[in-house]
């Protein structure tokens, strides 16, 4: 292109009219003779004048955009079949041998970062640091970094903590900055908090992070609020753990159950605390252990209140936990908690397997979700089992009869308040 008109010279001189006149003919003639002018006036004049220059721009971005269109139909089919993002870049690496261009972008792999706190064996707050990530383009895992003492618990010194941790580890901030794409704890305040929590601090400083609320701990606070809603429920919880006391904390009493277990052929399982700050899997643990130990447990309890060698205060205590395993209304409940518990732990361990997804993990709540809404309608099979017990007036050898003092749980309000604390994580 001519400098004259690029740097816009183009005017005349202070010399005579006649002088000025030949110094603007010659700097036009010299636009006139440049490169840039004939090909401005061939494309003018190439098809009619048409808009050769806008279609130029137009086939350049239907190309970045065809690219685009098979990076995201890509990502489209991962998320589809349900396959784990890591397989992306392969997949981009297999079109791009067979001739498909894919563009530059949305190539890399990705690094996710799972925190937990915990106490160490000198009762020190601690935090334990897991990736997830492809090791040499295999499936993501879950691998565990490193477990970290916390000089406290304020958000800032565990923000700090987590990263010395991964730059000790050989991630660079560059790295973090680029590769870096979620970020998953518990529920606590200093973790998710709003305005100071770990996670904001995290996401003001990498702001392509994305943060979320582990869905194992979502889990278990919605059948916490659950068994809130409903009172019932607590008066079961109260009992089985008063049943975990007294077995956990006697030697005696654990030895004369296995012996009354062995009279009925029933195998006693540990029997634990239910519903409180344990996973749900072993609240059914526990729960599944009553049932199956059922016999044995009344058994037990029978026996103990006619002995004499106990003070009448304890032959008391055994005499009252008989008549609650007798009752229709305790059975119905252990029914009841045996369903509902046993859906909600097979979702909680599906939940914690390492090759989930979060379309996978929708599909698994959906599905629990359905399962319990038939319970409402349709019995579970050992809520089925307890009424049929309860029409028959026994349990095996265990008589059953209805306790007017118990309140039963109601079960289409249980379910449905699991349900409806459920429905959030969705």
């Amino acid at each position: 292109m001519s400098e004259e008109w690029v740097h816009f010279k183009i005017q005349s001189s202070d010399s005579s009219r006649s002088t000025s006149l030949a110094s603007l003919r010659n700097k036009i003639r010299r636009h006139e003779t440049s490169r840039a002018h004939k090909i401005a006036q061939e494309l003018t004049e190439k098809k009619g004048g048409q808009d050769l220059v806008g279609n130029l721009v137009r086939a350049v971005s239907e190309t970045v955009f065809a690219e685009t269109d098979s990076v995201f139909r890509t990502a489209d089919y991962l998320a589809k079949m349900n396959r784990p993002f890591p397989d992306h870049d392969s997949l981009i690496e297999l079109q791009e041998q067979h001739g498909a261009n894919m563009g530059t972008s949305l190539h890399s792999s990705k690094l996710s970062v799972l925190i937990d706190e915990a106490s160490s064996i000198s009762y020190t707050s601690a935090m334990i640091v897991n990736l997830k990530a492809s090791v040499d383009g295999a499936t993501p895992e879950l691998l565990f970094l490193e477990l970290v003492e916390l000089e406290s618990q304020r958000a800032k010194d565990i923000e700090e903590a987590l990263l010395n941790c991964l730059d000790t580890a050989g991630f660079t901030e560059e790295w973090l900055q680029k590769n870096w794409v979620s970020f998953v704890s518990d529920g606590a305040s200093v973790m998710l908090g709003k305005n100071s929590g770990v996670a904001t601090r995290l996401t003001a400083r990498y702001p392509n992070l994305f943060t979320w609320h582990c869905m194992i701990h979502r889990l278990e606070l919605a059948v916490s609020d659950a068994v809130d809603e409903v009172q019932a429920v607590n008066h079961f919880k109260v009992f089985l753990e008063k049943i975990h006391n007294l077995y956990s904390q006697s030697n005696k009493n654990s030895r004369e159950l296995l012996e009354a277990a062995q009279e009925v052929g029933s195998q006693v399982l540990k029997i634990g605390r239910v519903l409180s700050t344990r996973w749900v899997a072993s609240s059914f643990r526990s729960v599944k252990a009553v049932w199956t130990s059922y016999e044995a447990l009344n058994r037990h309890f029978e026996n103990a209140a006619g002995d004499q060698t106990r003070s009448s205060k304890e032959r008391q205590t055994y005499r009252g936990l008989a008549r609650r395993m007798q009752s229709k209304e305790f059975l119905c409940d252990l029914g009841l908690m045996f369903d509902a518990l046993s859906e909600l732990a097979n979702l909680s361990q599906q939940l914690q397997a390492h090759s989930v997804t979060l379309l996978r993990a929708d599909h698994l709540l959906k599905r629990t979700i359905r399962v319990l809404a038939s319970f409402k309608d349709t019995q579970g099979e050992k809520f089925e089992e307890a009424l049929t017990a309860q029409a028959l007036g026994h349990l095996g050898s265990v008589p059953l009869e209805s306790n007017a003092k118990l309140t039963p749980i109601n079960a289409k309000q249980f379910l449905q308040s699991l349900i409806n604390n459920l429905a959030p994580l969705i």
